[in-house]
């Protein structure tokens, strides 16, 4: 899952929405947070539907077998209706899959639905204050394009990973 929440951080950090102004960093923390508390609600919906579906004798099979269709649509439909990018359906529907693969009963589905919302929220909230104290420095803005951008996800990673082991 640690691997799941860095690499999604990222793509959601970069390509998530409308880019976080670095001018204002607290608009910039309010909007990842929000986003992370969407993701948490669509993938909590998703697989709270899902549970149902298994629930039900008449649609067990049907769910069984068209589990990632019915995970994908559904985040498709979400994601729509909220007005977010394709970055957040993919997010949403890669975290529903993984979670589904791992885990067999609701309430512990959930909560690692909101580790992993939460680990990408800590993510994109630590990537947005490297982005804006490099905004700030002296760094030479030929510098400041996207191998520093990666650069700053690997040490970000680095430093989450330790904190990774004691949640997963």
């Amino acid at each position: 899952m640690y691997s799941l929440i860095i690499a999604l951080g990222f793509i959601l950090a970069l390509r998530g929405g409308r880019p976080a102004p670095l001018e204002r960093p607290l608009e910039g923390l309010a909007r990842v947070w929000l986003d992370a508390a969407d993701l948490f609600l669509t993938t909590g919906l998703i697989l709270a539907l899902e549970a149902m579906a298994l629930a039900l004798d008449g649609s067990r099979e049907f769910a069984r077998e068209y589990a990632l269709l019915g995970f994908g649509l559904g985040a498709y439909l979400l994601s729509r209706y909220q007005k977010k990018t394709d970055a957040f359906f993919l997010a949403a529907a890669v975290i529903v899959f993984t979670i589904h693969e791992r885990q067999n009963d609701l309430l512990s589905a959930l909560s690692l639905a909101w580790v992993t919302s939460a680990g990408i929220g800590i993510f994109q909230t630590g990537f947005l204050g490297l982005r804006y104290r490099l905004l700030f420095s002296r760094v030479p803005v030929s510098a400041r394009g996207w191998p520093a951008l990666c650069l700053l996800a690997g040490c970000l990673s680095a430093v989450l990973w330790s904190a990774g082991r004691l949640i997963f």
